[in-house]
């Protein structure tokens, strides 16, 4: 009996030496926006989309060509972010809610593409409500009916062509929840807010810029086209050039490289008549 205890205990001995040490292995990290895009719904995006897709800035402005994919790309940072996080609303406003609607029907098809069933947020016509308990829908471009919001993230969309009056009327919707704002829009005027805060020096903004260089897969011969019908729209759309428009006597460029912002305006002496 002593040696087949001993013999019991030698294949114990054996077995043990021979198994897996159990080490805590390192949690798999989780997959980046463009990476889950590309994984999960075959999105495969360009450098700067993926920038744009995979950047956590609180505050970020993308000042793009026409056909770039914004809508796409945007879409897929506002459901990725909404399916991780729960609880979230994400609220879209554009020039017109139908603009606003192209969005969240992106954003629905992907869902969808995904497996989940599509549902609408409570009394909001272009909306997705999602299981955990987050939505993405569309708010109208006025100063009356979007007040009350609250957001976790607000997307402008085609910036350049809200009303200073909305932004400032959406903008506080992040203020309580320190939320994000993510402003997207291919040049127009020199004028407005989306102009300002691109121009400006405010370091809280993460600028990112791509034009038609960026954008291969475009049709040559189609571009040829626009540049030859409106070479002044074609710089705006294509290039990304805020362009003041037509009949203006000076330009806006020019006007601010006549300022001097070294000198207070209030503190310059008055001549005496």
């Amino acid at each position: 009996m002593l040696n087949l205890g001993q013999e019991f205990f030698e294949r114990i001995k054996v077995a043990a030496e021979v198994c897996p040490k159990t080490e805590n292995q390192p949690e798999e990290q989780p997959l980046k926006t463009s990476e889950w895009a590309e994984k999960m719904l075959a999105f495969k995006p360009s450098a700067t989309q993926a920038q744009v897709l995979d950047i956590d800035a609180k505050y970020m402005i993308l000042c793009c060509n026409r056909q770039w994919g914004k809508t796409t790309t945007i879409a897929l940072k506002a459901l990725h972010r909404a399916l991780t996080i729960n609880n979230q609303s994400i609220v879209i406003i554009s020039r017109t809610e139908l603009q606003a609607a192209i969005l969240i029907d992106r954003a629905c098809n992907f869902a969808a593409t995904l497996g989940i069933k599509i549902r609408r947020a409570l009394g909001q016509q272009f909306s997705l409500k999602l299981p955990n308990g987050s939505s993405i829908f569309a708010v109208a471009h006025s100063q009356d009916t979007s007040v009350g919001n609250t957001a976790n993230v607000l997307i402008v969309d085609e910036a350049a062509l809200v009303k200073d009056q909305v932004y400032a009327t959406v903008s506080p919707f992040v203020g309580r929840t320190h939320g994000r704002i993510w402003l997207m829009s291919t040049p127009r005027r020199q004028t407005g807010f989306f102009y300002n805060i691109w121009h400006g020096k405010d370091p809280r903004w993460t600028k990112i810029f791509s034009t038609i260089k960026d954008c291969p897969e475009i049709d040559p011969d189609f571009l040829a086209m626009q540049k030859a019908l409106d070479p002044i729209k074609y710089r705006q759309d294509f290039d990304c050039e805020f362009i003041q428009p037509a009949g203006r006597l000076i330009d806006r460029d020019t006007l601010m490289r006549m300022v001097d912002p070294t000198i207070d305006q209030w503190q310059v002496p008055q001549s005496k008549i």
